[in-house]
């Protein structure tokens, strides 16, 4: 064995045992992730799109259970009070039945965007509206599934994974059997691992074959994908940092992209780069019988620090170059994101590491971005959009 052999596998054991350490401060490996999050009538209003009159009204009318009550008498709601109080008064959130998830990528080739990120968090912030969601994580490092308190090590041998079903060997009614639950009961997820660089593998020896086996290969998730397409109302995708044909998956499968670049001059300048490589790599797809159309294209500014010296300059940048393109408003950077993530959790299920004001400002910047991310997935549900609200108020005048 060569000394840089000996040197990288003792630094790997090393990393290993410290990884192990970390995971067991934080929870113990035997044991799932439990949600502890209550809710004030007014956020519990909030979140199921009622005012808090009108629930104390419908408790009033025995149309729901009265709130738990602590010791100084503070009312207080539970996420399972949530689902029960949308059940009861015909709250539905999401999509209509016969329509399908919407699939958004959330990509970008530069590490330390905040991919994974922003990927925990949305998931969390449309659960707690009441939407049910399906995350997929197709990076192999994974960091994604760890956050959803699910040991990527722990699957090395397990069959039912994305990267079996990736293979080409495997038959395309498997994908529902890599499907996990989460701590939360709106969210499951298709966990990652390691295995997903030998899929890498598998899918690319279809180049040899050519023809109806490429297209194949690069269709595998958006084919896996629509058996369960109409059982969530949105569906995120994690991808790798690279452009491979599990890339190319990701690119095929998605039905929308949301792009995270923070305020930064390297960030922005690669991002050009990450541009061209899409838009090539989609002509691929397209050449090779998958076309690509998404419904909504959108640039997340992340990690924002308008303190430091240029990047409120970098803001206006991104501003006039993605003009209607970029979201109205940055992820702020901020310790509670910073603190929740070394614990394997969001800001949405983690009490404030500081100040609960601090807390609370980095809570609702989250809120606002990602209203701003739910709006275009509404609207591209006929139910639920603009344009299909006017239609459906025409055929009724005309009839």
């Amino acid at each position: 064995m060569t000394y840089t052999v000996n040197t990288l596998r003792n630094m790997t054991r090393s990393c290993e045992q410290m990884r192990d350490r970390v995971k067991a401060i934080v929870f113990k490996p035997e044991d799932r992730k439990v949600l502890d999050l209550t809710f004030g009538p007014g956020m519990a209003a909030d979140l199921v799109g009622r005012t808090p009159e009108a629930l104390a009204k419908a408790e009033k009318e025995g149309r729901l259970a009265p709130p738990k009550q602590l010791g100084n008498g503070r009312r207080f709601y539970t996420l399972e009070d949530l689902t029960k109080i949308r059940e009861a008064l015909g709250i539905h959130a999401g999509k209509a039945p016969d329509e399908d998830a919407v699939i958004i990528a959330i990509q970008n080739f530069k590490g330390g965007v905040g991919k994974s990120t922003i990927t925990k968090h949305f998931a969390d912030f449309l659960a707690l509206h009441g939407y049910s969601v399906l995350v997929i994580d197709c990076d192999p490092q994974a960091s994604t599934t760890t956050m959803f308190d699910i040991q990527p090590e722990s699957l090395l041998d397990d069959e039912q994974t994305l990267g079996n079903f990736l293979s080409p060997r495997s038959t395309f009614d498997e994908f529902p059997l890599a499907i996990r639950d989460t701590a939360w009961p709106t969210i499951k997820i298709v966990p990652s691992s390691l295995g997903l660089q030998d899929a890498e593998w598998d899918l690319t020896a279809t180049l040899r074959e050519g023809g109806q086996a490429v297209r194949e290969g690069l269709q595998r998730l958006r084919i896996g994908i629509s058996s369960v397409i109409k059982n969530f109302d949105v569906i995120l995708l994690d991808p790798p940092p690279a452009m491979g044909f599990l890339g190319l998956n990701v690119m095929a499968a998605a039905t929308g992209l949301l792009v995270p670049v923070p305020a930064r001059q390297l960030d922005y300048l690669s991002t050009i780069h990450f541009m061209e490589t899409i838009t090539e790599n989609i002509e691929v797809l397209e050449a090779n019988g998958t076309p690509v159309d998404y419904g909504f294209i959108r640039i997340v500014c992340s990690a924002f620090s308008p303190s430091k010296p240029g990047e409120n300059d970098m803001w206006k940048m991104m501003q006039a170059t993605y003009a209607n393109f970029l979201l109205s408003k940055p992820i702020l950077a901020s310790e509670e994101i910073k603190n929740a993530t070394q614990a394997f959790r969001s800001v949405y299920e983690s009490k404030p590491s500081a100040s609960h004001a601090t807390y609370q400002r980095c809570r609702e910047n989250l809120d606002d971005v990602f209203g701003e991310v739910l709006q275009q997935v509404r609207e591209q549900w006929p139910s639920q959009s603009i344009s299909g609200r006017k239609s459906d108020a025409v055929a009724s005048v005309a009839a």
